[in-house]
């Protein structure tokens, strides 16, 4: 063979191998975008609330719908939701089983640790991003904290406030309370009014307790607060006694709203959003809700201060509401990553609340004038104590409610209440 033909030889046989080559680059790209086509799945479960008053639920709902396929298209979530309260009984019995979904809104406190030493809930930080490490705020994840590890991933944090209708005061000639005598005596003048004063659901119990956690805290401290909810403090102390007996004189003065004992949490949001009641004390979640259903009618102050407090600076709340994940889960690495980013985007929709430090740009809404002023409000605090129903393991949790709901029906006084508390759980 010459070596022209050689060289043509050679040439045919290096476009005939390029060719070769480049269909199976081309067959395995094929391969490779259909493999990252496929839909991975997931089970997610969580609460809408018993409401929409709870901003974090309205905002999941917008995130989920719009902002979630376009930074998850290969992910497919099967959503499972129901009320606040069934959803807790829900979680319990799904973790005491092998149907534990991939991803789930839990409490953090003792109501997570019993998951946590059950084995059934997976530790984050193996799998936690750089960013998400560096803008987490540690104060508000320290209820999803146990050993040192993360197991969830709070996604708002909260404070109690007392939302005033300045109208219906001003109807009764009445003012924003600022002391706890003075909340006897605007509760008095708008009984006198045929106003009802604070609207309360007690059907499902957690909105009494939060009277009784405000006091002990303001009493006692945050401290002394949270080792009473661990065990490792005894009930037995004239804190608890003080805040049941004080908690026992608003209820003998008529100062929740009649029906209370026929009511739901939610439904009593409502009486307060329609008017009808003056006054209501929960989280700061409420606080657009507020705003949009009774505008600049609505104010905002701290619960008022009762004889004795001592630890004004401490104060009702903190990150209490997170995402865990099963530690059975197919994809820790995916899970965790969505989570991040759930818990993220839910800060920068509500930055008034967020668990996270926000980059700049980054805040999806501007804080309105009445969340500046609860910020304000609580801009010197010192420590705070989520709910006792939270912080609580789940068995000492349930006679904790139980005693306040009894406490808020009559059936036992504050002395009895604090009795009893002492003997069933310490």
């Amino acid at each position: 063979m010459d070596m022209t033909k050689w060289k043509n030889y050679i040439w045919k046989t290096c476009i005939l191998a390029g060719v070769f080559f480049m269909w199976i680059g081309r067959i395995n790209s094929i391969v490779y975008a259909d493999s990252q086509e496929e839909k991975i799945t997931l089970r997610m479960m969580y609460y809408w609330g018993d409401t929409d008053s709870d901003i974090s639920s309205r905002y999941l709902k917008e995130i989920l719908e719009n902002d979630f396929p376009k930074a998850f298209p290969n992910i497919e979530l099967i959503q499972e939701t129901c009320d606040n309260e069934t959803y807790k009984k829900k979680l319990k019995v799904l973790m005491a089983s092998d149907e534990v979904p991939d991803i789930m809104i839990s409490y953090g406190g003792g109501f997570s640790e019993n998951f946590v030493k059950a084995g059934k809930v997976l530790a984050l930080d193996d799998y936690l991003d750089k960013f998400y490490k560096e803008h987490i705020d540690m104060e508000q994840q320290q209820n999803f904290i146990f050993d040192g590890k993360f197991y969830g991933i709070c996604y708002a944090n909260w404070k109690g406030v007392l939302y005033c209708n300045t109208e219906l005061l001003e109807k009764a000639a009445a003012k924003v309370p600022e002391t706890y005598e003075e909340l006897l005596k605007t509760c008095k003048k708008l009984r006198d009014a045929e106003i009802e004063p604070i609207a309360l659901g007690i059907l499902n119990k957690w909105q009494g307790q939060q009277w009784i956690n405000n006091f002990t805290i303001q009493l006692g401290g945050a401290e002394l607060y949270k080792d009473m909810a661990k065990g490792t403090e005894s009930m037995d102390n004239e804190v608890l006694l003080r805040a049941a007996e004080l908690t026992e004189e608003l209820i003998n003065a008529d100062a929740f709203c009649t029906d209370m004992y026929r009511l739901v949490s939610g439904e009593a949001e409502e009486m307060f959003l329609d008017g009808k009641a003056a006054m209501i004390y929960i989280g700061s979640w409420f606080t657009q809700s507020a705003e949009e259903n009774l505008g600049d009618k609505v104010t905002v102050t701290k619960m008022p201060s009762v004889p004795g407090a001592k630890y004004k600076e401490d104060y009702h709340g903190g990150g209490s509401n997170g995402w865990i994940i099963s530690s059975d889960t197919e994809y820790p690495e995916i899970a965790v990553e969505i989570i991040e980013w759930l818990s993220y985007e839910l800060s920068c929709y509500q930055p008034e609340n967020a668990s996270f430090i926000l980059e700049e740009g980054d805040a999806r809404n501007e804080i309105s004038q009445l969340s500046q002023q609860i910020l304000d409000m609580y801009s010197k605090k010192g420590e705070g104590g989520i709910a006792w129903d939270s912080l609580m393991s789940s068995d000492r949790a349930e006679i904790w409610l139980d005693c306040c709901a009894r406490l808020f029906e009559k059936k036992i006084s504050g002395r009895e209440f604090a009795e009893e508390l002492t003997a069933d759980i310490g």
